[in-house]
């Protein structure tokens, strides 16, 4: 990466400190998100078969929209490295 320009190299040190910031941040919801669905399950268990299957529909609906994130956050950092590299390779072809 020595051969990669100053400002390049600060952009890219400044998304990942970002990155890390909010990878921190999601590592703390994580662990609460995990406790409340261990919670949900002690729950569930203990209620009759239709609130059983309302409450799986629920997680199902949950998980979803969860996965749906996760992939909204990898697009986005797709285009973030496209946006960051975009520009270094336009100036070596021109070169």
């Amino acid at each position: 990466m020595s051969n990669w320009p100053d400002w390049f190299q600060e952009a890219l040190r400044q998304r990942f400190y970002q990155l890390e910031l909010a990878s921190e941040q999601n590592a703390s919801n994580l662990s609460e998100d995990e406790h409340l669905f261990t919670q949900m399950d002690q729950f569930k268990i203990n209620q009759n078969e239709d609130i059983q299957c309302l409450l799986s529909e629920w997680e199902e609906a949950i998980g979803y929209r969860l996965s749906q994130d996760k992939q909204s956050i990898y697009m986005e950092g797709v285009k973030d490295g496209i946006r960051l590299i975009l520009p270094v390779m336009q100036s070596t072809v021109i070169r």
